[in-house]
């Protein structure tokens, strides 16, 4: 049974597309150091690097929550995460109707926003200055919860911004 619900008892993830490689071996090494007995952990898990944290997460049966940028009717499950949802270390969900089929940047954003909303805080590993992440970032901030990244020169902004290392 997964710790935790979706009342802001879970940590947010994001990474923006583009990602130096010192903070990749970072996301991976803190994705290896999750378990079982992880706060669970919530996000789109979209770009590459959240791709290979929830890869390292399930593998080792650490709690996930998995919203899609889509409607979940029709969405097609790899074997990995049709296994962990068996095992009842993933859940999947998503806030969108049944006739939004396929992800969008609209889809995408607002997913984002929902995460934020149900996270206690937010875990970026890094945000592409003046991109999208970057603004959520301040969206985190915005509504007081906790704002974290991974040490590393390319996240010199988040961390003026008010991030906290990790």
């Amino acid at each position: 049974m997964m710790k935790g619900d979706l009342q802001n008892d879970c940590l947010g993830f994001f990474c923006s597309n583009s990602c130096p490689g010192d903070v990749i071996l970072k996301a991976q090494d803190w994705a290896n150091s999750r378990d079982t007995t992880s706060k669970p952990l919530i996000g789109g898990f979209h770009t590459s690097v959240e791709k290979e944290v929830l890869r390292l997460l399930i593998r080792n049966h650490a709690p996930v929550i998995y919203v899609l940028g889509r409607a979940i009717e029709g969405w097609r499950k790899s074997r990995d995460i049709a296994a962990a949802i068996k095992a009842g270390s993933l859940v999947a969900i998503s806030p969108f109707a049944p006739d939004q089929k396929r992800t969008t940047t609209q889809s995408a954003m607002f997913r984002n926003d929902y995460i934020v909303s149900k996270a206690e805080a937010v875990l970026i590993a890094h945000a592409s200055a003046s991109g999208k992440t970057e603004a959520l970032a301040q969206s985190v901030l915005d509504q007081g919860k906790g704002l974290f990244t991974f040490t590393s020169p390319s996240n010199a902004h988040l961390i003026e911004m008010g991030a906290v290392c990790v």
